[in-house]
């Protein structure tokens, strides 16, 4: 039996797609490092051989946590072996979790005075992101029972769970240590604090002051489906990135000796709280690399006024497709029909500018279900202006065609905003005046699907460029001899 399974996993290896190997750039000695987890565990997950290489060549590393992991309730209630738990018992988890984190990055060679707990709202801060912006009232955690920052030895202590308080603090963080590199979660891991961490990060390093020289920004991945496949130890194994994100970012690997793979895999060990639910996914990052992407602020193309669109050339965000049975957002719906989720499956959002209005076309794979429901999250970026102060569209299609527009959880006028459906095909029109007094530099866009109160399914959140002027990302590339995105 065993000799069988060993041969199914040579045959399943054998048959994966290859993994185009571009190398890490070196770190040196002149680096400035700063890796961003959303919970303890993560930078060790991400990012534990990279960060000893670093150490080893004397590169300064930081350690910046958006959480402290303190919603973990099943691995926590395991730990404790206790079915009901306080308010002060969450805190008390946060607190134990710093000290696992401590003593995780302390075999890198490490120390307190390197890692920044942000202290912020575990399994809370996508949702901060997403609605808790202006006039919006702090976010509470379910967990904690606060609506601030619990933890003394936290960075922002006493802060509120506002969006803008975590942006300060990066903010803050940055210009202080005054990063080269930065690493933070992928913005399609399907983690929602993961998700959080990559906005939080992108946006910061956008707020950063022009005189300072903006880090590059590397992505790496934690939650995907089953990824990473097999699950269990194995050093011996090389990482690749999930087939559905191959395009999503350039990958590089970072090879890693059988000694930082070994230490790499000692410091997950360090987190004992999370063993109890997860040991088989913790330790199967241990392995002979690391991946990380960079990712493109593409310019989302213009389009004459009275030209045909072609689609095919529009800039676009695709839908998160997991296999079926691996999608965490697809379960305890058993009241929800089959045939209803998979009339939601999502395919893309694409993406041009016409005159004054940007116009999104989401594809769904089937027409829209009884109960169906698309938002479309549209929020500007100008530079020299508080992005706090500037519109959060939330754009909701039901399922009769009506549309409903908030800013924030403010109700904004519909009428210049058109949606017409073609097909399987939503068709929306939005003036960007809405999005802001000038048109936005960047913007910063997702499409949910949801059936009731179920989501079905979503895309990542990207960040695209509306601007053909000097920017201060690092990332934006300048358009490539591109063919003109119209027919006559």
């Amino acid at each position: 039996m065993r000799r069988s399974a060993v041969i199914l996993l040579l045959i399943i290896l054998s048959s994966a797609p290859v993994f185009a190997q571009k190398a890490f750039p070196p770190i040196t000695a002149n680096d400035r490092i700063i890796v961003v987890a959303p919970h303890p565990d993560d930078e060790v997950l991400g990012a534990g051989g990279l960060i000893q290489q670093a150490c080893a060549v004397g590169a300064e590393v930081h350690v910046v946590y958006l959480t402290s992991g303190d919603h973990n309730q099943i691995a926590f209630k395991l730990y404790k072996l206790r079915l009901h738990l306080s308010p002060k018992q969450y805190i008390a988890f946060g607190e134990l979790r710093h000290r696992e984190a401590t003593a995780a990055t302390a075999l890198f060679g490490l120390t307190r005075d390197q890692l920044n707990f942000l202290g912020y709202p575990d399994y809370g801060t996508l949702q901060i992101w997403r609605d808790h912006w202006g006039d919006a009232p702090a976010f509470r955690s379910d967990a904690t029972h606060t609506n601030a920052v619990p933890y003394p030895d936290a960075f922002g202590y006493g802060e509120s769970y506002r969006p803008e308080n975590v942006v300060a603090d990066f903010v803050e963080l940055f210009r202080r240590i005054r990063p080269t590199k930065v690493f933070v979660t992928h913005p399609a891991d399907t983690n929602p604090d993961h998700r959080a961490a990559a906005n939080f990060t992108r946006l910061a390093v956008l707020e950063l002051p022009p005189e300072q020289t903006p880090p590059q920004i590397y992505y790496y991945l934690v939650h995907f489906g089953r990824w990473p496949f097999p699950y269990h130890y194995h050093p011996e194994l090389g990482l690749e990135p999930p087939q559905q994100l191959l395009d999503d970012g350039d990958w590089m690997t970072l090879p890693l000796t059988p000694d930082q793979a070994q230490l790499k895999y000692e410091a997950i060990l360090q987190n004992h709280t999370q063993l109890t639910t997860r040991h088989y996914f913790l330790v199967s990052f241990a392995r002979a690399d690391e991946i990380f992407a960079t990712i493109n602020e593409l310019p989302v193309p213009e389009v004459p006024a009275d030209a045909v669109i072609d689609w095919k050339k529009a800039v676009r965000t695709k839908a998160i497709g997991l296999p079926p049975g691996e999608a965490s957002n697809k379960t305890g719906a058993e009241h929800v029909l089959l045939e209803e989720l998979a009339a939601m499956e999502l395919e893309e959002t694409a993406y041009v500018r016409q005159g004054d209005e940007l116009i999104a076309q989401v594809t769904l794979q089937n027409r829209l279900g009884k109960r169906a429901n698309v938002h479309l999250l549209l929020y500007g970026f100008k530079r020299g202006t508080d992005f706090a102060t500037l519109p959060k569209l939330h754009i909701n299609i039901t399922p009769i065609g009506s549309v409903h527009v908030f800013d924030d959880r403010k109700r904004v006028k519909v009428e210049d905003v058109k949606v017409i459906s073609v097909g399987n095909h939503l068709i929306v029109r939005v003036p960007l005046r809405l999005l802001g007094d000038e048109v936005p530099d960047l913007i910063f866009t997702a499409t949910r699907a949801n059936l009731g109160e179920i989501a079905a399914d979503d895309t990542a959140w990207h960040l695209f460029s509306l601007s053909s002027g000097p920017t201060n990302g690092h990332t934006i590339k300048p358009p490539s001899n591109r063919t003109p995105l119209w027919v006559k």
